[in-house]
């Protein structure tokens, strides 16, 4: 039996010493590097999960949303709550692109063990997926693009 499942997320960066780094977070749960994400809550826009979602698993709530990136991330996994045990789960990941000048505070909620600030090469390295390999690289065109033309910060 196949489930359907949707969370909203953001790749979170900030600009430091002209260097583009980005926020990677430990999940304790999944044991692997990632973003922060979770499911969408009822009456929540996609906006509105993703920073509930940012402050819940990194402590950072000064987040600046940039126009015009939204991606997605779809893929299949084995149910791991109780509701969906031994199901595949038909997952999709939306990811916005979000600045910030505030730096990674301990997880409220246990969930995220830990948060680093990476340039994107050694992002990808610690990324076991090869999806979030490439949309990061896309984040990161798509800021030195904007950079290059508007002075993005």
């Amino acid at each position: 039996m196949e489930t359907k499942e949707t969370s909203v997320g953001a790749f979170i960066y900030k600009i430091e010493k002209g260097e583009i780094l980005f926020l990677l977070v430990y999940s304790e749960r999944n044991k692997e590097w990632g973003f922060p994400k979770g499911h969408i809550e009822p009456d929540e826009t996609e906006l509105e999960t993703a920073k509930r979602e940012i402050k819940e698993e990194t402590g950072i709530t000064d987040i600046e949303f940039i126009k015009n990136f939204r991606c997605t991330d779809t893929y299949k996994i084995k149910g791991t709550l109780s509701t969906t045990k031994n199901r595949i789960i038909d997952k999709n990941v939306i990811y916005y692109l979000a600045n910030t000048k505030e730096d990674f505070k301990c997880s409220c909620d246990n969930e995220i063990g830990q948060g680093k600030w990476l340039n994107c090469n050694t992002a990808t390295d610690y990324l076991k997926h090869d999806n979030q390999k490439k949309l990061l690289k896309s984040a990161y065109m798509f800021i030195k693009e904007a950079k290059n033309e508007s002075g993005i910060k």
